[in-house]
């Protein structure tokens, strides 16, 4: 393969998969029908784990931080009961979910793409993909695909080897595949940003979400103040497309969840939420990425899911284009079914979810919350099956995220890590003879071996005298992929598994 990427979308997936492509010397084009970077607040929740995802890539989390504000706690108040919920998890920058306003969050997904070499054409729309049958076009000829683009020059057409759409929901392209007439899910999502009454606001740091007789809904607190609003409302088939007034909003607010606003208004806007799963996200050379690929029926999971997919897909489309035409379609093939995966799983989730704040009567989730059972508008963990790229039988550990104390120190590639064991009554550490040998099977794939904290680096100095506690107590040798997922979790006293492991995905290192 010759490389030629096109990314058609450049909101935050788009953005975030030619960061990744970038960042291995993979040129892209990055085209978006936009005349520039949006605007506005949007979905401002990035959960931990997507956090991760960014400063894996090299975007800035102090910079992410400083342009955001901590979300620390999640206050209930259903039908007269109250509770919180704790989202923090331990110190440092991953500790609690960031609220930042999605222009910030493009913002800096756009430096950290400039800075890596790439740019953004706006006002560039991808009308049409043309799959490649060896004349289609004089411009493509040996090219799986053409594209037809309409710029502020014109129409032209070029081709690509791979194309990614991350055009949205409503981004339909010719040539693609793309969901049939979803129906919506029997409700109305409005969402403004407000300013709320001082004796309505919740404290910093803090989400509320309330339901009672007269409605669900919630306030989400902005960087730099105010909220936003979100309502469950009833579905409008017949005023579907009309946004509310700022009138009615305040109205809305009042009515359905007793808050009061101040001022008009900011942004405004109503959806009618859809569910569902793209049938396949790899279909030849089109890619289907972020909200192109799915619709859930809360926003929140279409932003971190979409940031989560595209870093999977920025490696896997790196690779694939130096691997042999066979490998690489192997290994799309993994995100595809991956990820379809991941995606209805989250969507179960979500329908459930939004059950609680619609259809489920009031007094059921009232008797959950005094018993204090939650289950929240977050993400489930993603694990990978057994796969071409995740063995099976191969640990605990494999097919989820590494831990977060091995997840920084090899670069964007694969690479194998030590871990010490986990109980502090057995402080189980890889033994030096077991160290050297993971640390050469690791050379022999020409992959970086890291040793995670308490693990005597292999060949070191110190390492033969290093206090081992229990020699390989609990102790792990990992692989990981470049997304950050365990492919493998073995003994550190059995490096001969991991080798006939990594033997199984060399076509793809």
């Amino acid at each position: 393969m010759t490389g030629r990427i096109l990314i058609a979308g450049a909101g935050p997936s788009g953005l975030l998969c030619a960061v990744e492509l970038a960042a291995r010397g993979v040129p892209c084009r990055v085209v978006d029908r936009r005349p520039g970077p949006a605007g506005g607040s949007r979905c401002p929740t990035l959960w931990q784990r997507t956090l991760r995802v960014l400063d894996a890539a090299g975007v800035s989390v102090e910079a992410l931080r400083r342009a955001g504000t901590a979300l620390e706690r999640k206050r209930f108040l259903i039908a007269g009961a109250d509770a919180e919920v704790d989202l923090r998890s331990g110190d440092g920058p991953f500790a609690a979910p960031l609220l930042i306003r999605q222009e910030d969050l493009e913002r800096l997904l756009l430096e950290r793409l400039r800075a890596l070499g790439g740019a953004v054409e706006y006002g560039v729309e991808l009308l049409e993909v043309r799959r490649n049958d060896g004349g289609a076009s004089r411009h493509g000829a040996g090219a799986p695909a053409v594209v037809v683009l309409r710029g502020p020059d014109g129409v032209e057409e070029a081709p690509v080897d791979r194309v990614v759409c991350a055009t949205g929901a409503a981004g339909r392209v010719a040539g693609v595949t793309g969901p049939a007439d979803v129906a919506p899910v029997g409700m109305r999502w409005l969402l403004a940003d407000v300013s709320v009454a001082p004796e309505d606001t919740p404290a910093p740091g803090v989400e509320h979400i309330l339901r009672d007789h007269a409605g669900h809904g919630g306030l989400v607190p902005l960087p730099g103040g105010g909220h936003r609003l979100f309502l469950a409302l009833p579905d409008d088939p017949s005023g579907a497309d009309r946004q509310p007034t700022p009138a009615e909003v305040v109205e809305a607010a009042r009515r359905s969840v007793g808050v009061r606003l101040t001022g008009e208004p900011g942004a405004i806007w109503a959806v009618r939420p859809r569910s569902w799963v793209a049938d396949a996200f790899v279909d030849g050379p089109v890619v289907l990425l972020g909200d192109a690929a799915r619709s859930f029926p809360m926003p929140v999971h279409g932003l971190n899911t979409g940031l989560q997919e595209a870093a999977e897909l920025g490696w896997k489309l790196a690779a694939a284009a130096s691997l042999p035409a066979e490998a690489g379609a192997e290994l799309l093939a993994t995100h595809d079914a991956e990820r379809r995966t991941a995606a209805e799983r989250i969507r179960e989730r979500a329908e459930r979810v939004l059950g609680y704040g619609s259809t489920v009567p009031l007094e059921v989730i009232r008797d959950r919350l005094l018993a204090r059972v939650f289950e929240l508008r977050t993400e489930p963990e993603t694990v990978h099956a057994p796969g071409p790229l995740t063995a099976a039988g191969g640990g605990a550990l494999a097919g989820h995220r590494v831990p977060e104390d091995a997840g920084r120190a090899a670069g964007p590639g694969w690479y194998v890590a030590l871990l010490p064991g986990s109980d502090p009554a057995r402080p189980g550490r890889p033994g030096a003879e077991a160290g050297r040998a993971a640390a050469a099977v690791a050379a022999r794939f020409g992959l970086p071996l890291v040793a995670c904290p308490a693990v005597p680096a292999a060949g070191s100095g110190n390492a033969a005298g290093a206090p081992e506690g229990v020699p390989d107590a609990g102790a792990r040798l990992l692989l990981v992929r470049p997304d950050g997922h365990v492919s493998f979790d073995g003994s550190p006293a059995e490096p001969a598994v991991l080798e006939r492991h990594l033997q199984s995905v060399r076509r793809f290192l």
